[in-house]
């Protein structure tokens, strides 16, 4: 008994001394959580949103959505724990530009360099989150841009809910570092807008929306019209790598993969042994878009 008072006294002094790692994939439909050890996957949890508390990746009820993630995350042992999230890919805007200086790697734009993406939103309210040069396309820079509205209120619903949030990742920017620098296609999806990319050694060099997994029918037919396009203008690969939100159902990735006609490669993780796992059952869960959240922290 004494032991065990002892304990419960220094529990809030070991979770600041040694805090917990959690990665976050946050989606309209559920936020999915995932801790490591090492390369060694030791829990992986979802919690379903109801709708109307995130839309386009944005919290449409902080209080409520923070009180909800707060609790989750308590009750399953992991209080004080620092956070580390990727946003949905409809929250971010991808897109490649010509430079006539150079660019470094990390740098942010400039505002008029901001006010030539074309953004959906006002350029003034945009935060340039990736912003580097593409080796393979000289004179070319990638930008992920998100708007600033927007991580505000992520990072004031991680303070409300009681946990530090060390950084947030654009989707476009995991799919991209987990793809490896590959060339092909990349086919990006998840609960609210799918995505593909044309790649070079890495580099993205033309994009097209889609529609969500959710509307199957429209995402099939949007994507043979890509394929199609691309048959024209460029050779086009036998195959699509493929990275999904783990909030997306296993059924529906399913289907799409029978209905278009072309295979997907799936980035997973586990079955190429990049991560191990101790749980027993993962059925279900794609973790391609965790994996480029913590790619650069295992193999730091």
């Amino acid at each position: 008994m004494v032991l065990s008072g002892v304990q419960e006294r220094l529990a809030p002094l070991q979770s600041w001394l040694f805090p917990q790692r959690l990665y976050l994939e946050l989606q309209d439909t559920a936020i999915t959580a995932m801790v490591l050890q090492g390369r060694r996957l030791t829990w992986l949890d979802q919690l379903v949103l109801q709708p109307g508390l995130c839309q386009a990746g944005r919290p449409i009820n902080p209080p409520a959505l923070a009180d909800l993630l707060g609790d989750w995350l308590i009750e399953s042992g992991y209080a004080g724990a620092h956070i580390s999230a990727v946003l949905p890919g409809s929250a971010a805007e991808l897109r490649v530009l010509k430079s006539d200086q150079p660019i470094e790697s990390g740098q942010f734009a400039l505002p008029k360099q901001i006010e030539a993406l074309r953004l959906p939103w006002p350029s003034e309210t945009a935060v340039d989150v990736v912003h580097a040069p593409l080796p393979s396309l000289p004179g070319s820079y990638l930008s992920v841009a998100v708007e600033s509205a927007l991580l505000e209120t992520w990072i004031e619903l991680f303070a409300d809910s009681g946990f530090t949030l060390d950084y947030l990742e654009a989707a476009p920017a995991c799919a991209l570092r987990s793809m490896g620098g590959q060339s092909g296609l990349l086919l990006g999806l998840d609960s609210d807008q799918s995505w593909l990319l044309r790649m070079e050694e890495g580099a993205p060099i033309w994009q097209w929306r889609l529609p969500s997994l959710t509307d199957l029918a429209a995402l099939q037919e949007e994507f043979s019209q890509c394929l199609s396009f691309l048959k024209i203008n460029a050779s086009c690969a036998a195959s699509v790598l493929a990275v999904a939100s783990a909030a997306l159902p296993a059924s529906g990735l399913d289907h799409l993969q029978r209905g278009i006609g072309l295979g997907l490669d799936w980035i997973d993780p586990l079955a190429a042994g990049q991560l191990e796992s101790s749980l027993s059952d993962l059925t279900g869960n794609s973790l391609g878009l965790l994996w480029g959240l913590v790619l650069e922290d295992v193999e730091s």
